[in-house]
């Protein structure tokens, strides 16, 4: 009985104990993480830009597919990182960006025109 005991207390120690465990991803730094964020800044959307705002810094662009985002094909308004000029687009250039989320707004980190 004591053996019981002993065997049923061990299997459910570790039964809770393993989600913990399996949380816990210290170990694993530099495995590769660093290399998915390269991927994702490869990815590059084709769109067309429709308006451009020079007082907000913003461009509104109908874009194909934002794979690194997860966003289908639609016509939306994105903020520009600090090294790009609205004044160097206008409404109807082809271009290719990269966009990411940062806290919930949408910024494009790269952008050049479409070859």
């Amino acid at each position: 009985m004591k053996k019981l005991l002993i065997t049923t207390f061990a299997t459910l120690s570790m039964t809770l104990a393993a989600p913990v465990f399996a949380q816990d991803h210290s170990a694993h730094a530099g495995h590769g993480a660093a290399a998915a964020s390269s991927n994702a800044e490869a990815v590059m959307t084709a769109g067309e830009i429709t308006r451009v705002d020079a007082r907000t810094g913003k461009l509104t662009i109908r874009h194909e597919d934002i794979k690194n985002l997860d966003m289908p094909a639609m016509t939306m308004v994105f903020a520009l990182a600090d090294s790009a000029k609205p004044a160097d687009f206008k409404a109807g250039d082809k271009v290719l960006f990269h966009a990411e989320d940062k806290d919930g707004t949408l910024i494009i980190t790269r952008i050049q025109p479409a070859s």
